[in-house]
């Protein structure tokens, strides 16, 4: 297992690396800053001096450099509009992102389980279909329609949730914070919900399939002491690594959906910075996204061999068999 810890810790680094260096290229490769913070008609001496100013006149191999060496001092760089420091502006944005993701992904679990348990388990009645095919709609449904219906129904028409935005005094008020994104909230989770559900309801019919399932019931235990017995452990090794893409792709939702509530968030501190080609924002907000997706994935992988004694088994095995060839 340690062995195996620093090889995934290795690859976690490389694929960072990588993120570094595609990120910095790629966004340079789109456009040039200088011409979104001067005005038209601008002359060369002006561009020139706006290119200084930036930074981005010299060497891109220099730039890469300075850019490497400021995150070994986890500094992110500063805002080429407003000259604030990234970091701090992220932090601050993620007030709103981080809850938005987790209370959504944890809905979504509410919702997941219970529906895609009964839709593997009762397949074969008119409520397991029912279940099944709803989950396939809502899987099926974009993120922002869902956000658009939500909002007509639940805040224009019937006036019980706000429309959009974030209270101004942030969180020292949970209440009015939460009852904000109550509607961003529902709005993620019934997609993701959905997609989670048919993931659950797969785990649960392979395992419902198994011969010690089968086993288990033949020798007097209930369908509910053998599921949890041997059932639960099986079933749920191939669904958290689904739950970590999950909750990436709910921290992705959460971005697109912060703009059709107008939620001061990550979306909104990347749209922006889009717009006016501010390098070091859109790179900092990318790469923290591409870090807490790899982090979870690495998680996701360790947790995975922890539960099931079979993987570890798997690597062990392996290394054996390259040991005698």
């Amino acid at each position: 297992m340690g062995r195996y810890l620093l090889r995934r810790t290795g690859l976690l680094l490389l694929a960072f690396a990588l993120a570094v260096v595609i990120l910095f290229v790629v966004l340079r490769l789109l456009g040039n800053p200088v011409y979104a913070l001067i005005s038209v008609g601008a002359t060369d001496e002006e561009i020139a001096a706006a290119a200084a100013r930036l930074g981005v006149d010299r060497p891109i191999l220099e730039q890469f450099g300075d850019y490497v060496l400021q995150l070994t001092r986890l500094d992110l760089g500063r805002s080429f509009t407003n000259n604030l420091p990234v970091g701090d502006e992220i932090l601050r944005r993620l007030n709103v992102t981080l809850p938005l993701t987790v209370l959504a992904f944890l809905l979504s679990v509410v919702i997941a389980v219970p529906v895609g348990f009964i839709a593997a388990w009762r397949s074969r009645t008119w409520y397991g279909t029912a279940f099944s095919a709803v989950s396939q709609l809502g899987g099926a449904v974009p993120v922002f329609w869902v956000g658009i219906l939500l909002v007509t129904a639940l805040a224009l028409n019937a006036r019980i949730f706000p429309a959009g935005g974030f209270p101004r005094s942030d969180w020292e008020d949970p209440g009015a914070a939460l009852f904000s994104l109550t509607l961003p909230v529902l709005t993620i989770a019934i997609v993701s919900g959905s997609d989670l559900a048919r993931y659950v309801r797969s785990a649960t019919l392979d395992v419902l399939g198994q011969q010690y399932m089968r086993a288990a019931r033949a020798t007097g235990q209930s369908f509910a002491g053998a599921f949890v017995r041997h059932g639960i452990r099986n079933g749920i090794v191939p669904v958290i690594s689904i739950l970590a893409i999950q909750l990436s792709t709910t921290f992705v939702g959460a971005v697109i959906v912060e703009r059709v509530f107008a939620l001061p968030g990550l979306g909104d501190m990347l749209l922006v910075a889009i717009q006016e080609q501010d390098f070091p924002s859109v790179q900092g907000v990318l790469l923290v996204s591409t870090t807490l997706v790899l982090l979870l994935g690495f998680v996701a992988d360790v947790v995975q061999r922890i539960i099931d004694p079979r993987l570890r088994a798997s690597v062990s095995g392996n290394r054996r068999a390259r040991a005698i060839a």
